[in-house]
C-alpha cells in the first residue's frame, strides 16, 4: 500500500474516533453537570463502544512494546501513533492525565466508574487522548494533501 492510501485510511479512521471521543466528552461533562443526557444515549453507546475497542487494542500493544519503536504487525501510521503515545508520555507539562502516567487501560476503568472523581479523570484523559489523536490526524493531512 502507498503511503498516501494508509495515510487515507488512519485520517478517516482517526476522524470517526476523534468523534467518538467528542461525544463521550460532552455526554461525561454533562453527566457531571446533572444532565442524564439521555436523548442521545444510543451515539453515546456507540461511541463508548468504539472508544473501548480502540483503547484496547492500542493497550495491548503498548504493552508489547514497551519502548515504542517497533510494533510487529503494524502499519506505519499506527508504529507513529504509539511513538507518538510514548513521546507523550515523557512530555509531563502537556499529558498529565492517567492514560499518560498510568496506562490506556486504565482509562477504560473510569468509563466504566460512576464515581464524580473518575468522571473528571476520565474528561482529562479524553482530552489528552483528543490532542494525541488531532496532531496524528495532521500528519496524516500532510502526507495526503503535502505541505503547502
Amino acid at each position: 500500500m502507498s503511503d498516501h492510501w494508509i495515510s487515507y485510511q488512519s485520517f478517516i479512521q482517526n476522524q470517526q474516533l476523534l468523534e467518538a471521543i467528542n461525544t463521550l466528552s460532552i455526554h461525561t461533562k454533562l453527566k457531571l453537570a446533572g444532565d442524564a443526557d439521555r436523548g442521545r444515549s444510543q451515539e453515546v453507546e456507540q461511541a463508548t463502544q468504539q472508544l473501548t475497542r480502540f483503547i484496547t487494542s492500542f493497550d495491548k500493544l503498548v504493552q508489547q512494546n514497551r519502548d515504542g519503536l517497533t510494533v510487529n504487525g503494524a502499519d506505519d501510521r499506527l508504529q507513529q501513533l504509539l511513538r507518538d503515545f510514548y513521546s507523550a508520555r515523557n512530555n509531563h507539562q502537556q499529558f498529565r492525565s492517567q492514560l499518560f502516567t498510568d496506562s490506556p487501560s486504565r482509562m477504560l476503568k473510569l468509563m466504566a466508574s460512576d464515581a464524580a472523581e473518575d468522571k473528571l479523570a476520565l474528561v482529562e484523559c479524553l482530552h489528552e487522548l483528543r490532542m494525541l489523536i488531532e496532531q496524528h490526524v495532521h500528519a496524516d493531512t500532510n502526507t495526503i494533501l503535502g505541505e503547502f
